[in-house]
């Protein structure tokens, strides 16, 4: 088979896994998770049962990927370490498929998602079930209320994803990181879960088409770094120091892995473990 029509495979390949994924959202929307409401319960109850399904639709996700060849990752095989109760769970972004991983691997976490998913008639139902929690207008009222609405889940014992990063990473290389996650995670008082992330060749990242696929499978690996616990520092510095160490590992992951802003200067934390 010639390149073209291997690479001509690939996008058809890559334009059946979106396929599934709003197929499969609107059958989860539709049809799963209203039934799995609907059986009962709180309303935490609900949505903590909502969310195991979602977590196993998005396991058969990624093992679709990997049997047509397009991404080699099986949450079954990450190991993480999670404290009891709630917690932060950080992370890079550089995939438009990283929420399912993490969500797939530790099934129970909600994401702060885009008011743009909110309005989308499959994947806003499928959040709100879920009881993912939308980023607003980024206004200081609308980000008022996003921490609040955290604040409340891992008061609840919910585990919250954010990605410091605020959107998908440059490609091999990593965005500021905002302190919101790290404000709050200092006041709920819970840990930070640090997750990296890496997908080697990349794909599906930001700016790029998704049909623009690289020439061979590629590979995610997410690996849990160690546990910032609370009390924390200033929420800015723990954000630069916590980067510093995601820039380490990126520079240690691969030849190509390039920083595309001076680094910010590491701050020692006392309270990883």
């Amino acid at each position: 088979m010639t390149r073209a029509l291997q690479r001509a495979r690939r996008i058809v390949l890559t334009g059946s896994a979106f396929l599934l994924f709003f197929a499969g959202g609107a059958v989860l929307s539709y049809v799963l998770l209203p039934i799995a409401w609907h059986r009962g319960g709180t309303r935490d109850e609900r949505a903590r049962r909502c969310r195991a399904v979602l977590a196993r639709a998005w396991t058969l996700f990624h093992r679709y990927m990997q049997a047509r060849g397009l991404l080699r990752y099986d949450p079954r095989s990450v190991r993480l370490d999670l404290p009891r109760g709630a917690f932060v769970l950080v992370a890079n972004h550089p995939t438009l498929v990283d929420v399912t991983a993490l969500v797939s691997a530790c099934p129970d976490a909600v994401s702060i998602a885009k008011s743009s998913m909110f309005r989308s008639p499959l994947v806003g139902r499928l959040l709100r079930y879920c009881d993912h929690v939308d980023a607003g207008d980024g206004s200081p009222f609308g980000g008022a209320a996003v921490a609040e609405k955290a604040f409340a889940l891992l008061r609840a014992g919910t585990p919250v994803l954010i990605f410091p990063e605020g959107t998908r990473s440059p490609e091999r290389g990593l965005g500021e990181f905002r302190p919101g996650a790290f404000e709050i995670a200092a006041r709920a008082c819970v840990p930070v879960v640090p997750a990296f992330i890496t997908c080697d060749p990349p794909t599906l990242m930001r700016g790029r088409a998704w049909y623009e696929v690289p020439d061979r499978m590629a590979t995610m690996t997410v690996t849990q770094l160690p546990v910032l616990r609370p009390p924390y520092g200033l929420a800015r510095d723990v954000a630069s120091a916590l980067r510093a160490v995601y820039l380490e590992r990126m520079a240690a992951s691969g030849p190509g892995a390039r920083e595309p802003s001076p680094a910010a200067p590491q701050v020692a934390n006392p309270h990883a473990s």
